[in-house]
C-alpha cells in the first residue's frame, strides 16, 4: 500500500531557457536540452505519520536533447535534502521525490528518470517581497525576482505540473549557479524562473 503524503510551501525554479520554459507548451528548450534547479521549502507536510514540515529540498535535473515531457526524453536527477532532516524524514522525502509514493513524481519517474542520486546539504530559503533567495551548501545559489508585466502585475503561467493548481508566477533569475559535479555545473543567471506557493499530494 502506498503511503499518503501531502506537502505545501514555497517554490522557486531557475532554468536555462531565456524567457518562459517552452516545455510547458511541449516545445524544445533554447539550448536543445533542459537544465533546471528547483527548491521546495516545505512549510507543512507529512508522509504518513512522518512530519516533514520545516524541511527544504532541492532537485537538479539534466535531460537529453528534446522536449522535456516527451516520453523519449530521459532525465538525470539529483535530490538534495536539508541536512537537518532525520533519517526518517530523509527517507520520506526520497520516497516522495523519487516517485516511489505516487503523485506527480511517480509519473515522471516511470516515464523519464534514467538515474537518481541523493545527498544532504545545509539549506537556506528566504522570500523577501518579490525576491526569493536559495542556497544549498556549495552546490546551489540562486536569486529569482518576480517578473512584472506592462500593467504592473506579476505574470502567471498555466499549466505547470509541479503544484496542484498548476499556476506559477513568472520570474527572472538575477543569479543562479549550480556546481554539484561536471554534469550539474551550470550558470542559469538571467534566464526564466518561476515562484509560487505550492501544494502537492498523492491523495
Amino acid at each position: 500500500m502506498v503511503t499518503e503524503w501531502t506537502i505545501s510551501g514555497e517554490y522557486a525554479e531557475a532554468c536555462n531557457c531565456d524567457v518562459v520554459c517552452q516545455c510547458l507548451w511541449l516545445e524544445a528548450p533554447d539550448d536543445g536540452a533542459c537544465t533546471f534547479a528547483i527548491a521546495w521549502n516545505i512549510t507543512d507536510g507529512n508522509y504518513g505519520d512522518v512530519d516533514v514540515s520545516g524541511r527544504t529540498v532541492a532537485t537538479l535535473v539534466s535531460t537529453d536533447e528534446g522536449v522535456l515531457m516527451d516520453p523519449a526524453t530521459q532525465w538525470d536527477v539529483v535530490l538534495l535534502v536539508d541536512d537537518e532532516a532525520t533519517d526518517e524524514e530523509r527517507e520520506a522525502l526520497e520516497d516522495i521525490y523519487f516517485g516511489r509514493a505516487g503523485g506527480i513524481w511517480a509519473a515522471v519517474a516511470e516515464t523519464h528518470v534514467r538515474s537518481t542520486e541523493s545527498t544532504t546539504a545545509p539549506m537556506e530559503f528566504e522570500r523577501d517581497g518579490e525576491t526569493t533567495r536559495v542556497s544549498v551548501g556549495d552546490d546551489v545559489a540562486m536569486e529569482v525576482a518576480e517578473a512584472v508585466g506592462f500593467n504592473e502585475d506579476v505574470g502567471e503561467v498555466y499549466p505547470h505540473p509541479f503544484t496542484s493548481d498548476m499556476t506559477m508566477k513568472t520570474a527572472k533569475s538575477t543569479s543562479a549557479t549550480v556546481s554539484y559535479d561536471d554534469q550539474f555545473d551550470w550558470d542559469l543567471g538571467g534566464n526564466s524562473a518561476f515562484v509560487c506557493d505550492f501544494e502537492l499530494t498523492n491523495a
